[in-house]
């Protein structure tokens, strides 16, 4: 799979990212902090390990906003899950769209 594939939707990657919005949106953060709260919060994940560039603070303030809200609520999940359930996955693996 291409990365143009991924960018023009065939794995339904445009509608997560709105539903991500969405969801930033409403509590104020960014589309990351979302998507890194709804990993964190899984049962069987201890730790998310976010990167951030040590030249740019940005980064830090902004990844420290994930733990800043109160938590994605189960309408919030629903709406995740509902869009990740859709998706058909991404075949190949790491790297292939650079082969």
């Amino acid at each position: 799979m291409s990365y143009s594939d991924l960018v023009f939707d065939s794995c339904g990657i445009q509608e997560l990212l709105l539903v991500l919005s969405q969801i930033a949106d409403k509590y104020k953060v960014s589309i990351s902090n979302v998507a890194v709260r709804y990993i964190a919060d899984k049962p069987a994940v201890a730790a998310v390990i976010i990167g951030a560039r040590l030249s740019i603070a940005e980064h830090i303030t902004s990844n420290q906003a994930t733990f800043s809200f109160p938590g994605l609520d189960q309408g919030d999940v629903a709406l995740i899950h509902a869009v990740v359930e859709k998706g058909n996955g991404i075949a190949g693996d790491c790297g292939d769209e650079y082969r």
